[in-house]
């Protein structure tokens, strides 16, 4: 394996990690705490920065105006992204529209991409997507997939219910997994125009963390007319495209999560430095370098867990097992890191003076979004037990 980063891409890491310090980082005092999110007006001002600074879509090819790195250069710069819980949104290259961005590349035809995928490039429409159904329906298991699609003439009769559906509010297209004629063999997506007579926004959930531009939330489809040329990829092909989505999907969330730890360690390691405690700077104490010694070398691990993971992707070869203990171990140590931190910063640490209370929240999430540190731990598990995989 081989992990040397490119000039160019070590070039404009620097070059994106001084943009997010001097003009993302600022702006995350005009975040809501109430609302879980930031003005829409002070995303767009800065989105036309990023343009301008020519760091837009940076995961997207150069044909569909993104920077075109690949698989290792895209989880360098992801994580310097992600030391700002608002960069990726401002960078277009948040869940689930970075995801989707992805998967329409991949599997759209010509007139889905006219219609979705260049306006989701360029920034001037959202997207969802939804999976997710509340119970008895499909959580870690899809199997339960309880939303069917039946095909009538030429087009399919929508009817089911999702939820945690990330960005719907205020999404132009929703991707829809669902079985058809209730195979679950024949499980497809759906591209659903949020305008579709039968689609109904339940509501945003209220969340313990942040709510991004569209939150996450709780849908209806009743009797929602599907043409034809609307479903992605071919009918049956669902879980296969799943799997090309949620997999790139889930090592961006590690890349961005490293970026976080990362960010969360390091403004505790500047309080320590100036804190003194019993005639002596705090920084200088063993038990609290033990602290940040346990932590670096957690995200560390992680990180080359996600590096090995994204090789193995760009390379062709199968990601499954790395790619679930990537999650598993980044989600975990971010964790942990966050709490750490608060934990050196003391009542500064827990207060809103400093950005670590709202990491801690958002931390939260990563051990349940895109798979529970269980179901991640079972999947090693069983591979190792049944020889698929071995240490």
């Amino acid at each position: 394996m081989d992990f040397q980063i490119p000039e160019s891409v070590e070039s404009l890491r620097k070059q994106m990690r001084e943009f997010v310090e001097s003009e993302i980082i600022p702006l995350e005092k005009h975040y809501d705490y109430e609302t879980g999110r930031m003005p829409e007006n002070i995303n767009q001002q800065a989105r036309a920065k990023v343009k301008a600074a020519g760091f837009w879509t940076p995961h997207l090819s150069k044909k569909e105006g993104g920077l075109g790195l690949d698989q290792l250069g895209t989880c360098i710069i992801f994580s310097e992204l992600g030391r700002s819980p608002i960069a990726p949104y401002i960078f277009n290259c948040d869940a689930p529209d970075e995801g989707n961005m992805h998967l329409l590349a991949l599997a759209a035809t010509d007139k889905q991409k006219e219609l979705i995928l260049h306006p989701l490039c360029e920034g001037t429409l959202r997207t969802g997507f939804a999976m997710t159904e509340p119970s008895p329906g499909a959580g870690s298991d899809p199997t339960s997939l309880q939303t069917n699609a039946e095909k009538v003439g030429d087009k399919f009769i929508l009817n089911g219910r999702k939820w945690y559906c990330t960005g719907a509010n205020g999404a132009k297209y929703i991707i829809v997994m669902a079985k058809v004629n209730g195979s679950f063999r024949k499980t497809t997506m759906f591209l659903v125009p949020t305008t579709a007579k039968g689609y109904t926004m339940v509501r945003e959930i209220g969340l313990m963390g942040s709510h991004g531009p569209g939150g996450h939330c709780e849908l209806n489809f009743e009797n929602v007319e599907v043409p034809e040329d609307m479903v992605l990829g071919r009918v049956g092909e669902g879980f296969r495209l799943s799997q090309e989505r949620l997999g790139p999907a889930r090592l961006t969330h590690c890349m961005r999560w490293t970026g976080l730890a990362r960010r969360a360690l390091s403004i505790a390691r500047e309080y320590a430095k100036e804190r003194e405690v019993f005639s002596s700077k705090i920084a200088e104490h063993q038990g609290i370098q033990w602290l940040f010694a346990e932590c670096a070398t957690e995200i560390e691990m992680g990180f080359l867990l996600t590096l090995k993971a994204g090789w193995l992707l760009q390379t062709g070869q199968d990601a499954r097992q790395e790619i679930s203990m990537a999650k598993w171990k980044v989600s975990e140590s971010l964790c942990k890191t966050v709490d750490t931190a608060i934990q050196i910063c003391g009542g500064k640490g827990y207060s809103r003076d400093l950005p670590l209370e709202l990491f801690y929240r958002d931390a939260r999430a990563a051990r349940i979004a895109d798979g529970p540190s269980e179901v991640h731990k079972m999947v090693i598990g069983r591979n190792y037990v049944s020889g698929k995989w071995d240490a």
